[in-house]
């Protein structure tokens, strides 16, 4: 053999041996891809499908396999669009192979899956005209046909919706709640100082770092929580203690924050659970109890207000397509009744899921790829009549609703505002958690929200048990709220064309009380309160048990009341009382043997003590007229604003009330010094609600409207 021919040969031999080695390495690489997708693994499917797209870049079947396995990831859909275009452009195979790695062609398939990637990327009309190419293509009974045809039907509906918008402003919830992992599924208590959340992210001790999902290679879910401050300004997100290594998702709370459902995935098997707060940690979540929970995959959640109606998401058999919505309601046994299917008129021969029942029990809103959805999952909201039955369905709305799944929306008691997660160009991480304000909405709520917190006294712990009672005065109906161990807080619902009393207690000891009464169609609105605590020693009882064995107070004792009394004086200052220099005062002019004593309050307050040390000295100098004159004449003056009173229905009687303390406390301080209380003359008292018209603004002008919040006393 010549030298030239045989090196001809050696070259080929070469390039063969080469080849063999590539198309085997192809070969290899295109099975395990195929067997990922088997699997569902898309994240791991288009790693390797995206590495023989670079070896055979006009490779109709890859560019297709890529595209579909992007297009069924969570976070990286609109690739898959230039890889679907190129799939199709390569021309449709009818007699296409999937599992053959010579197969150069795409299949009927990849036609359909562009028009959903032009669909997401808002190119609607031009996903119709391919939608309609593909119907042309293929014969009536197809099984594309029907989706095909759906899916028409939704560009459509996001062609109207984009061209009619409304008034939604979507902002990011921030970087102290977003990462860069995704964070999604927010779940608000009813004051939205407490927001729960599902994220990706790598724990601080980072004792999740290897604990992943196999599919997308994140992290496995875990809960966190997140509580404003006094300045109204969310604090860093806490890792909730019933985290574990496998998923666990928040999916609803109760209205005080202190009750969360959550979804666990065991081996698969999603359900739902319920776990409690005490104190500051939260108890071992139980599954759910009737047949909430089933061999079927269950996924979100949500109580009626009052506890006794519950919604959920089920896939199990014979419902009427995919998941569907079920209810149960409370029995007189206290147990959940059987799953009731909430039938055609809400569910939908595809998916429903994220139901939530508004504060006042009015509206249903839930997600749903079937109905008028404009795109995958859309958020809609179903109202209840008055003859107990739900109305059709409403799309909630572009920009609020688009083209991808929209899931998680969780609205405010108001209905005006919501939280729910989205994946936006400007976003912090993947999936970030949004605010959204509704001004708009058509959605209304005449409900009432009682709320705010119970102070303890100054240097002492909030005691363990203290609930805020709620009694219907319509029906006697009572329904218990705990106050959080945590600041204090508490949050109670009162439904429109009721009176209600409400009652605090301490350790089973009533502290404070009040009358409210809610008016028909009245308008959402909450009624902030505050509740003080006083030191625990300054009860009556404690302070008649503090004697010396001569039936006296000891001096120490008393030293000490007077500085808790004066430690509390210092806490009504520093909450805006209208006198920061002289909140109580006491004057005696002895040529003239008169005696003055005032004393301004904060909120809803008639009570001073006697141990107090301006009124002592009033007390003492009441005491010197009545030696030096005999007798003495006292005027009480007593005077309420128009802020709404908390502890009586009206703010008449909270000055009559300031008016008629008064005069005991003179009379049991007169005691005290050995005084004939029969030489006290008490004038009519003068008690008169004066000051601005209350104008829904107590914080704001506090200060103002507690000029008018007092008790002046004239002893002569």
């Amino acid at each position: 053999m010549k030298k030239g021919v045989a090196l001809l040969f050696f070259s080929l031999l070469v390039i063969g041996v080469k080849a063999q080695i590539s198309g085997s390495n192809f070969n290899s690489k295109f099975i395990e891809a195929n067997q990922l997708m088997e699997e569902k693994l898309w994240n791991r499917a288009s790693t390797i499908w995206s590495q023989l797209v670079l070896e055979d870049q006009f490779n109709g079947n890859v560019n297709y396999k890529l595209g579909y396995c992007l297009l069924e990831t969570a976070n990286r859909k609109l690739e898959s669009l230039k890889y679907l275009e190129l799939a199709v452009e390569a021309g449709i195979s009818k007699n296409y192979d999937s599992f053959d790695p010579r197969e150069k062609k795409a299949p009927i398939d990849s036609r359909y899956y562009l028009s959903r990637a032009l669909h997401l990327d808002y190119q609607m009309e031009k996903a119709i005209i391919n939608y309609n190419k593909l119907l042309a293509d293929i014969p009536s009974k197809h099984r594309l046909v029907p989706l095909a045809k759906r899916q028409i039907e939704m560009c459509n509906q996001a062609i109207f919706q984009v061209a009619n918008p409304h008034n939604y402003t979507i902002s990011n919830a921030g970087s102290i709640i977003n990462d860069s992992s995704n964070d999604y599924s927010p779940v608000i208590s009813l004051d939205e100082k407490t927001l729960f959340f599902t994220s990706r992210r790598v724990r601080m001790d980072s004792t999740n770092i290897n604990i992943t999902d196999d599919d997308t290679g994140e992290n496995k879910e875990d809960i966190y929580v997140s509580y404003k401050d006094q300045d109204n300004e969310w604090q860093s997100p806490e890792l909730l203690n019933i985290n574990t290594d496998e998923h666990a998702a928040s999916i609803s709370v109760s209205p005080d924050a202190q009750t969360l459902y959550i979804y666990f995935d065991q081996g698969g098997n999603g359900d739902i659970y319920k776990s409690q707060l005490v104190g500051e940690s939260w108890t071992t979540p139980e599954p759910m109890g009737s047949d909430i929970n089933s061999p079927a995959w269950e996924t979100h959640i949500t109580v009626s207000s009052d506890e006794k109606t519950l919604f959920f998401i089920s896939d199990r058999e014979n419902g009427y397509g995919g998941r569907d919505i079920y209810r149960c309601v409370k029995l007189p046994t206290n147990e959940w009744s059987k799953a009731l299917n909430l039938g055609p008129a809400l569910n939908t021969p595809y998916d429903e899921d994220a139901v939530f029942l508004s504060a006042d029990g009015k509206t249903l809103y839930f997600s749903s790829n079937g109905h008028t959805s404009m795109g995958d999952f859309d958020i809609f909201f179903s109202s209840l009549g008055d003859d107990g039955e739900w109305s059709k369905p409403k799309n909630i709305g572009y920009p609020l609703n688009t083209t991808d799944a929209d899931v998680f929306f969780y609205p405010t008691a108001d209905n005006n505002r919501a939280y729910y997660s989205s994946r936006k160009e400007d976003g912090l991480g993947l999936k970030d958690i949004y605010v959204i304000d509704m001004p708009d909405s058509e959605i209304g709520s005449d409900l009432s929200v009682l709320k705010g917190y119970v102070y303890p006294a100054e240097g002492e712990n909030l005691p363990e048990n203290c609930l805020v009672v709620v009694t219907n005065k319509n029906t006697g109906e009572v329904t218990e709220y705990k106050v959080r161990q945590r600041d204090g807080s508490y949050v109670a619902i009162l439904p429109p064309c009721i009176a209600y009393e409400i009652e605090y207690f301490v350790n089973d000891e009533l502290v404070e009380e009040e009358f409210i009464n809610v008016p028909c169609e009245s308008g959402y609105k909450t009624i902030d309160r505050e509740v003080f605590l006083l030191p625990v020693q300054l009860d009556k009882e404690d302070l008649t048990q503090t004697t010396t064995a001569e039936g006296s107070p000891c001096d120490d004792d008393i030293a000490k009341l007077q500085e808790q009394i004066n430690l509390l004086t210092k806490k009504l200052l520093k909450k805006g009382t209208s006198q920061p220099e002289s909140p109580i005062s006491s004057t005696f002019d002895e040529e003239k043997a008169e005696a003055n004593y005032t004393r301004y309050f904060v909120y809803d307050f008639n009570d001073f003590g006697l141990q107090e040390s301006k009124f002592e000295e009033f007390s003492n100098n009441l005491k010197k007229i009545i030696d030096l004159k005999g007798e003495v004449e006292v005027l009480v003056e007593a005077s309420a604003s128009y802020v709404p009173s908390s502890r009586f229905s009206n703010n008449n009687k909270l000055a009559d009330s300031r008016a008629a303390k008064a005069k005991t406390q003179i009379i049991d301080a007169a005691k005290t010094r050995g005084v004939d209380v029969n030489k006290i003359t008490f004038i009519k008292p003068i008690a008169r609600v004066q000051g601005p018209a209350y104008k829904n603004d107590a914080k704001k002008n506090r200060v103002t409207y507690e000029l008018y919040q007092y008790i002046k006393v004239s002893a002569k």
